[in-house]
């Protein structure tokens, strides 16, 4: 009950707060529930995916589209002379477009942690989700092209990184073009028992609860005509650990696109604070169809 209260506290927040232009108008995704949508090419524009930085895109894939994404991520850590290495990989995301401005999504991940008092690896909690294109910028420069994913984990994973329970979450993204090839965007969000990610579980997953918090803001530029880039900061913190997260990223990328449906990405980030890691850097990329 105190988790669906916290989600309708924080919606009702988005509506009523600082996010309220998006929402000034009746949500994008509304006309698709009644019928009455706008039928929108999907392909119109070129891929755009939810790696590799924090922040996922402000838009959902469109009706029809099947999209796939995958990647491997590196990450090192020194913490008083204790070294901690680890590895994700495939990264994997299913994108689903069920209409014009709604996708079902499907994420799955496996990690490997290598550490001087042992190693640990195994499958993290199937994530799933749903995406609802909530507003567009159009005409209205104030009015930014936002999303919200309401978003859920299943216990399925492996031993060291399940919580064997259900999480559930919100994350709100929203983006606007400030100049031909230059965006500035955002999310705010939050989640039950760290987003699922086995970066962000406590020592013993199953027996603490808790929940995360986060903010990101990235500025997006087009370097060519096949190549963009961006520059991020974000943000999660923890609630209801015996010792709390305050994590502090930054991190830059550039994205490659082979056609308008096929892209590949590297991206490299350094942790600003202590309970950060120290360096992470990874490969990936997109495709639809």
């Amino acid at each position: 009950m105190e988790r669906a209260i916290l989600i309708v506290v924080l919606a009702g927040a988005m509506v009523a707060g600082p996010f309220a232009p998006a929402f000034a108008a009746w949500p994008e995704f509304c006309d698709d529930l009644w019928g009455g949508a706008e039928f929108k090419y999907p392909y119109e524009e070129r891929i755009e995916t939810e790696r590799h930085d924090f922040t996922q895109s402000a838009t959902t894939v469109g009706r029809g589209v099947v999209q796939v994404e995958s990647g491997y991520t590196f990450f090192y850590d020194d913490e008083d002379g204790e070294r901690e290495s680890a590895h994700t990989y495939p990264e994997l995301m299913l994108r689903l477009g069920l209409s014009e401005d709604i996708e079902f999504r499907l994420r799955w991940d496996y990690a490997w942690v290598f550490a001087e008092e042992g190693e640990e690896s195994g499958a993290e909690d199937l994530r799933w989700s749903f995406k609802l294109q909530i507003s567009e910028q159009r005409e209205s420069w104030w009015r930014p092209t936002s999303a919200l994913e309401i978003n859920s984990t299943l216990p399925t994973g492996g031993e060291a990184w399940t919580t064997g329970r259900v999480g559930i979450g919100l994350d709100y993204i929203y983006q606007w073009e400030v100049a031909e090839g230059t965006t500035l965007a955002g999310s705010t969000g939050f989640s039950t028992d760290g987003f699922g990610d086995f970066g962000l579980l406590p020592e013993d997953p199953q027996a603490d609860k808790s929940l995360a918090l986060s903010q990101s803001a990235v500025v997006g530029f087009e370097l060519s005509e096949s190549n963009t880039a961006y520059v991020e900061w974000f943000a999660i913190f923890s609630h209801g650990l015996e010792d709390e997260l305050a994590i502090h990223v930054v991190n830059v990328g550039i994205d490659h696109y082979v056609t308008d449906n096929f892209v590949l990405d590297v991206r490299t980030g350094l942790g600003l604070s202590g309970d950060a890691d120290d360096f992470f850097s990874g490969v990936g990329g997109g495709y639809r169809f």
